[in-house]
């Protein structure tokens, strides 16, 4: 084998790794990693404190195979499960399941290979678990990417504003959130089997089991 040869090789292994490892950034610095872990930990606190609500997102898939498709997304949060109905032709014939923290139910859903814990820090728009400052690093665009210790590439992504705006996830899966009140507005998820996007269209308290409506 040549020099030329040998280096273009080593080269393309150099190509490969860094696609594989995600979004490459310098190191952030002390005082811009703490800032963002405190919005982070503001973020998580508003998300998953106790709470029952019921949400509609208008969505849109599209598969890397095939046609894209619409529908409408129903969520019904009871503080422990995520109830979760997909209208036709939004999850072909019509879907619904149940997500919990740890479990299944999150197949189909959205587009990747996920667990159900990340696809409720999509539709939450920040994870339950904390991130970690080690090894945060600072994107080009002034994003901060802090990594989570439950590993796979999964790390959050906060705005120079310090909002979350981005989730990275197993199987090489990314979202870009919108943020608002009480679920993101839109969330945008993009990974190797295609790519959706959820628009918040209501989102409201879900009444206790029994109670009154009136």
């Amino acid at each position: 084998m040549t020099r030329a040869v040998a280096a273009a090789a080593a080269a393309l292994l150099v190509l490969g790794a860094c696609r594989s490892a995600g979004p490459a950034g310098a190191p952030a610095a002390p005082q811009e990693t703490a800032q963002a872990l405190s919005s982070v930990s503001a973020a998580r606190e508003a998300a998953w404190r106790p709470r029952r609500f019921q949400a509609l997102f208008r969505g849109e898939v599209s598969p890397k195979v095939g046609i894209a498709v619409r529908g409408y997304l129903t969520l019904r949060w009871d503080g422990e499960a995520l109830a979760w109905k997909a209208s036709a032709p939004l999850a072909g014939a019509g879907r619904e399941g149940v997500l919990r923290r740890e479990g299944g139910g999150a197949e189909g859903l959205l587009p990747g290979r996920l667990a159900s814990r990340d696809v409720l820090s999509a539709l939450f728009g920040v994870p339950e678990e904390s991130p970690s400052g080690e090894g945060a690093s600072r994107l080009r665009n002034g994003r901060l990417v802090l990594p989570l210790a439950s590993g796979d590439g999964r790390a959050v992504l906060v705005s120079p504003a310090g909002e979350v705006v981005g989730l990275l996830l197993p199987d090489g899966v990314r979202v870009e959130l919108s943020p608002g009140a009480g679920l993101p507005r839109r969330i945008a998820i993009r990974g190797p089997e295609g790519s959706a996007v959820l628009s918040l269209e209501s989102f409201g308290a879900l009444p206790e089991a029994g109670g009154s409506n009136g």
